[in-house]
Formats: C-alpha cells, sequence, structure tokens
C-alpha cells in the first residue's frame, strides 16, 4: 500500500528512477509493481524475506550489479502479534525484532557503503508512534519499534559525526493506519489513518528534510507533554485517548 500510494505521489520522479520492491509474497510485490508501473515508474521486484540476513545481502548484490546505486532506501516492512507478553509465543517475538528492527540495520549496511562514497542518499525508517508512546498487549512490537526508533536516531548522529551531511534520514511514526495490520483497530479522539495521507506526509518529509515525521502531526505536542506533565494526568489523557484493537489475552505460552 504505502509503495502504491508513494508512486502516486511521486510519479514524476520515479518514472526517471529505476523502483526496487523487496516483499516476502510473490503476489504482493507483483501486484504493488503492477500498480507502479501504471503510473510510469520503471520497476524491479524481488521476493525477500525480511528477516533473514543472508537473503537481504543477496538481492542488494542483485541490485548493485544489475541495476545500480541505490540512493533511496525505505525500511517499510513490519510484522506484529497483538497479544499480552505471556502469551506472545518466543518465534513470533523473534520474528519481530527480527523484521522490524534488524531487517532495518542489513538493509542499511547492504547499500550506505555507496551512499558514503557518494556523500548522497537518503535512509527512511517506517517506524510508529508505538516507537514513542507504548500500549497495552503490544510490548514486543513497541520495543521493536522503540529500538527502530533508535536506530534513527544513532544513524543520523553518526553520519553526522562522520561529516557525511550529504546523507539524509527520515523517520515516519504514524497512529494505527486502515491496512489490516491489527484487527477491529478504534480509538477515542481522532481517527483510524488512511495510506494515502501517511505517504503525503512521508514523502512532505523526505523532500523537506524532515528528521521525525508525525502522522497526525499532533503527536509531537503529545509527546513533548508526556515529558513535562505529572504522571497522574499523563495517566488520564492515556485513559481519555486510549486505543483499542483484538488481542489475545490470557493463553500462556512461550513455545
Amino acid at each position: 500500500g504505502c509503495a502504491r500510494a508513494a508512486a502516486a505521489r511521486g510519479q514524476g520522479v520515479q518514472s526517471r528512477m529505476p523502483v526496487c520492491l523487496f516483499c516476502l509474497s510473490q503476489h504482493g510485490v507483483e501486484d504493488t509493481a503492477a500498480e507502479c508501473k501504471r503510473l510510469g515508474a520503471t520497476v524491479h521486484t524481488f521476493v525477500v524475506d525480511c528477516s533473514k540476513r543472508e537473503e537481504i545481502y543477496s538481492a542488494a548484490d542483485k541490485v548493485k550489479k544489475d541495476i545500480g546505486d541505490v540512493s533511496i532506501l525505505v525500511n517499510n516492512a513490519g510484522v506484529i502479534t497483538a497479544a499480552d507478553l505471556l502469551s506472545t509465543q518466543d518465534h513470533q517475538i523473534e520474528r519481530m525484532f527480527e523484521v522490524n528492527i534488524l531487517a532495518h540495520m542489513w538493509t542499511t549496511r547492504a547499500f550506505l557503503p555507496t551512499m558514503m562514497n557518494n556523500n548522497h542518499g537518503h535512509i527512511v525508517t517506517v517506524a510508529s508512534a508505538a516507537g514513542h508512546f507504548v500500549t497495552s498487549f503490544m510490548v514486543a512490537y513497541c520495543s521493536s519499534k522503540f529500538a527502530a526508533v533508535g536506530f534513527h536516531k544513532a544513524l543520523t548522529e553518526e553520519l553526522s559525526t562522520l561529516g557525511m551531511d550529504g546523507i539524509k534520514t527520515t523517520c515516519l511514526c504514524p497512529v494505527f493506519i486502515n491496512t489490516g495490520f491489527v484487527k477491529n483497530p478504534s480509538t477515542r479522539v481522532g481517527r483510524i489513518l488512511e495510506v494515502e495521507e501517511v505517504v503525503e506526509a512521508l514523502m512532505e518529509g523526505i523532500l523537506t528534510n524532515q528528521k521525525m515525521v508525525f502522522v497526525p502531526a499532533h503527536l509531537s505536542i503529545a509527546l513533548l507533554s508526556e515529558m513535562l506533565f505529572p504522571e497522574r494526568a499523563v495517566a488520564v489523557l492515556k485513559k481519555l485517548t486510549s486505543a483499542k484493537f483484538d488481542a489475545v489475552v490470557g493463553q500462556r505460552s512461550t513455545q
């Protein structure tokens, strides 16, 4: 969904620049590629399990050999299990970290050297509001997204220290999006976001070199309030604005 909407937003640019898509699903990557091509982009597809480092490195080598340098890297893959911590199985926790943060490191390590040689590029980390605000029944997911936000911040600082001022970074942190990622999401305040508006915000963030893009934008104020307000006041605000979704609760399992 994000790739399709991004193509719609930036079709004039992408029609001149090849788009490479990594996806676990052959059907999914083909559908997205077809939509991008319809909008005028040149697309190359790769079926890649982003939880496996070797597959990422192999596909990255093919991209560099057969297509050329990557100037914009968008780390967008993500998985979630909505359940309390004790109901979340070991392999589910491992996969959330493998896809939601470790894959970011492997793709960045694969494409960053060329960016550094040219002192040119843009690395986009698609994280989540759950990388700043915690939610019950998403302990492992929130932890992985906090890691993604930390990765973005640390990488940004390191590139600055190394004098790589031509390599830009952007981190996207939206609330729930209408993609089916979680079942039956709802919130007392605000609304569930549509893919197109999130991508519009991300594209604007990339084009204007914004470091952190919150969707909706007022999340930045909520983050500041959480740091400044007393704990009791923050607890009341959370009750007023709490998001809800279907989650597995009470099934004790560590297998």
